[in-house]
């Protein structure tokens, strides 16, 4: 009996559609994936110390730039677990110590995880530039 393939990390039509509009550039398409691939890991670095800070407002602000940027490289299922937690720690109705709730920190593992599988597929389809 086979098994169902895992579903795809990245979503290809948008990917594709980001590669059109560019103008089908491919070396930039790979700029801007690379920048992506930089800010990232950033934003979930953001969203740990945010969370030990108890600092609401910038762990939102990365919950919201990881959302926007996963969704334009076709991350959409990253993208919506940074909105999910985008939602979970809205500054007017989120405490510090509500950043301390144990699925907050949960989720954020998933999203680690989640953007190690969105690396991995962007780099096979995308093969960044060895200088």
């Amino acid at each position: 009996m086979s098994q169902d393939p895992e579903p795809a990390a990245v979503d290809r039509e948008v990917l594709d559609e980001l590669e059109r509009s560019v103008g089908d550039d491919r070396a930039f398409l790979r700029e801007l994936i690379e920048t992506y691939l930089e800010d990232a890991p950033r934003q979930i670095a953001s969203l740990r110390s945010g969370i030990v800070a108890g600092d609401v407002e910038s762990t939102n602000r990365a919950a919201h730039t990881l959302k926007s940027t996963s969704a334009s490289i076709g991350a959409l299922g990253l993208s919506a677990m940074a909105r999910e937690l985008q939602t979970m720690t809205a500054v007017e109705t989120t405490s510090a110590a509500d950043l301390n709730e144990p699925d907050v920190t949960a989720l954020v593992d998933v999203i680690a995880t989640e953007y190690e599988s969105v690396r991995h597929e962007l780099e096979s389809l995308v093969p960044l530039a060895t200088d």
